[in-house]
C-alpha cells in the first residue's frame, strides 16, 4: 500500500510541476523520467534479493533492459540540451528504445528447464546478438542519427515501437498466466505489469500526444503517461509476494514453458522479414536463422528427454533388481520366487513337469549360537555362490526362499532328474567341507525336498511349493543330509490333480 502511494504521489507531483511551471517542463520531465527509471531499478534489485538463494537471475536481465531504456532517455536528452535537436524520433535514441526489450525478450524465451542447458543458452546468445542487428538495422533504415524526415517516417518509427512492446507484453503476459512455481509468478507478475503499462501508455503517447498535434514534450501533464510502467514495476517488484487466486491447468503450464522459447527466434524472423526490401541478404539470413534456431532447439531438447527417459528407465530397472534380489546372498527373493513359480505355471504350451527343490541348511540355529550371526551370514553367503556355481543348468532359476532356506525351480524337469540335481547340489555342498562342530556330520549339510509337477488348471504353483516342503520335512525327519522326494517309495512323480507322471 506504501508503495501505492509513492507512485501515486510523485505522479502528481510530476503533473502539478508540468502545470505549474511550464517554461522548465522539459527539465523537469527528463528529471522524473530518470528518477522513476532509477526508482525501478532499485526495485528490481530488491525483488532479486528476496527470490531466494540463489537469487533468480532473471531480474538482472530485467535490469538490464531498464539500463538500456535510460541510455535512450540520456541520447534523447542530448539531442534536446547538447544538439538542440528537436526531432520527435532521433535515430541513436530510438534505436535503444527498441533494443531495451531485449535482455528481457531472452528471460521470457526462457523455459525453466531449458534455461539451464548450456545449448539453450548459446542459441539464445546467437539469436539475440541477430535480433540487435537486425534492430539496428530497420531503425537506420527508417531514421537517420538526427531523426525522422517527415511525418511518416515517425509514424513507421512509432508502429515499430507498438509491434515490440505489445508482442513482449502478450508472451509475458502468457508466462504470468501460466506459471506454477512462486519465483515464476513474482517475476512475470514484474514483467507483465511493466510491458502491458508501457505498451497501453507508450501507444496512446506516441500516437495522440507526441504525432498527434498535441502540446510538445515537456509542455503538458501528458508526459506523466511515461513514469506509469516504472511506477508499476516498482509497485509490483517491492510488494509482498502475492498470493495466487488462479492455479493454471498443468498441461496449459507445459504447453506455454515448451512454446516459450520460441517468442526470441519469432521476433528475428519478423524483423528479418522487415528488412528484407532493403537488405535481403541480411533479412533472408535473419529468417533462416530464426527456423534453424527453432529447430535445433527443439531437435536437442527431444535429445535430452530421450537420455532422460533412458535415464529414469535405467533407474526404474535397476530399482525393480533391488525388489527382486535378496541383500545377503546376491540371489532373487521369495517375491522373485513367487513370480517365476507362477510365469512358467502359466507359460503358454507348457507341457513338461516342472521341478522345484526346496533346500535347507542342517542345524543352522547351531552353526549360529556357535560361530555368531556375522559368521552365519557368510555361510549363506558361500552355500549360495556353490549353488549357483555347480550343478544348475541354464534354465533353472535359484532363490533364497527365507532364513537358511533356498530353492530352485527346474523347468521341463521329470523327478528323477530332479532328484539327480538335488543330489548333485547336497554333494557340492558337502564339498565345501565347512567346519560344523555341532552337526553330527561335522561339517555345515543341506537337505533337500524334491516335487514335480505338470501345470494344470485344477492346481497351481502353491501345490508344488508344499509338495516340496513336505518332502524336504521327510528328508529332514530321515537324518538329513539326503534328498527326499515327493513320492520316495515309487520314484516317479505324481501329479497335483491326482494322476501320475512316469518318469
Amino acid at each position: 500500500m506504501k508503495a501505492l502511494v509513492v507512485a501515486a504521489a510523485i505522479v502528481a507531483i510530476h503533473a502539478v510541476g508540468l502545470t505549474v511551471l511550464p517554461v522548465f517542463g522539459m527539465t523537469l520531465s527528463y528529471t522524473f523520467f530518470f528518477s522513476v527509471a532509477a526508482l525501478a531499478m532499485v526495485s528490481v534489485v530488491v525483488a532479486w534479493r528476496r527470490s531466494g538463494m540463489p537469487g533468480d537471475r532473471r531480474w538482472w536481465l530485467l535490469l538490464a533492459s531498464l539500463a538500456l531504456w535510460t541510455v535512450g532517455m540520456s541520447l534523447s536528452a542530448r539531442q534536446n540540451y547538447v544538439l538542440e535537436n528537436s526531432n520527435p524520433a532521433p535515430g541513436d535514441s530510438m534505436f535503444f528504445y527498441i533494443l531495451y526489450v531485449l535482455p528481457v525478450l531472452v528471460a521470457v524465451s526462457s523455459a525453466p528447464v531449458a534455461a539451464r542447458k548450456k545449448w539453450a543458452m548459446a542459441i539464445d546468445l546467437v539469436l539475440a546478438t541477430l535480433l540487435g542487428v537486425l534492430f539496428y538495422i530497420r531503425t537506420f533504415s527508417i531514421v537517420s542519427v538526427e531523426g525522422a524526415i517527415g511525418t511518416q517516417a515517425a509514424v513507421d518509427v512509432a508502429y515499430m515501437l507498438d509491434f515490440e512492446n505489445a508482442c513482449l507484453a502478450i508472451a509475458a503476459l502468457l508466462r504470468y498466466v501460466a506459471t506454477d512455481r512462486a519465483d515464476d509468478h513474482f517475476f512475470f507478475r514484474g514483467v507483465t505489469a511493466f510491458f502491458v503499462t508501457y505498451a497501453l501508455s507508450g501507444y496512446f503517447y506516441n500516437h495522440y500526444v507526441a504525432l498527434g498535434g498535441h502540446p510538445e514534450f515537456g509542455t503538458s501533464p501528458w508526459d506523466t503517461l511515461l513514469d506509469l510502467p516504472f511506477l508499476v514495476l516498482f509497485v509490483a517488484a517491492v510488494t509482498h509476494l502475492p498470493r495466487r487466486h488462479w492455479h493454471p491447468p498443468v498441461y496449459l503450464v507445459r504447453f506455454v514453458q515448451s512454446a516459450s522459447p520460441t517468442f526470441l527466434a519469432m521476433s528475428v524472423l519478423g524483423f528479418g522479414l522487415m528488412v528484407i526490401p532493403g537488405y535481403p541478404v541480411l533479412g533472408i539470413g535473419g529468417a533462416i536463422a530464426a527456423v534453424v534456431g527453432i529447430g535445433l532447439r527443439g531437435t536437442l531438447a527431444q535429445v535430452d528427454l530421450v537420455e532422460e527417459e533412458f535415464r529414469l528407465a535405467r533407474s526404474r530397472d535397476e530399482l525393480q533388481g533391488l525388489v527382486f534380489v535378496d541383500s545377503l546372498t546376491g540371489l532373487a527373493n521369495r517375491r522373485a520366487l513367487d513370480e517365476r513359480l507362477l510365469r512358467e505355471w502359466h507359460r503358454p504350451g507348457q507341457q513338461e513337469p516342472i521341478a522345484l527343490l526346496m533346500i535347507d541348511v542342517d542345524h543352522f540355529k547351531e552353526f549360529n549360537d556357535r560361530y555368531g550371526h556375522l559368521a552365519g551370514d557368510d555361510c549363506l553367503r558361500s552355500l549360495a555362490a556353490a549353488l549357483v556355481g555347480h550343478g544348475l543348468r541354464a534354465g533353472d532359476f535359484i532363490a533364497r526362499f527365507g532364513g537358511e532356506e533356498f530353492a530352485v525351480v527346474a523347468p521341463g524337469t521329470p523327478l528323477p532328474a530332479a532328484v539327480a540335481l538335488a543330489d548333485a547340489l547336497r554333494k557340492q555342498v558337502e564339498a565345501l567341507a565347512i567346519a560344523h562342530p555341532l552337526s553330527p556330520f561335522g561339517i555345515v549339510t543341506i537337505s533337500i525336498g524334491v516335487a514335480a509337477a505338470h501345470a494344470t488348471t485344477e492346481s497351481g504353483p502353491l501345490d508344488l511349493l508344499n509338495a516340496a516342503d513336505r518332502a524336504l520335512y521327510r528328508a529332514k525327519q530321515s537324518g538329513r543330509n539326503r534328498v527326499g522326494s515327493q513320492d520316495d517309495a515309487r520314484n516317479n512323480a505324481v501329479r497335483l490333480d491326482g494322476s501320475r507322471y512316469l518318469g
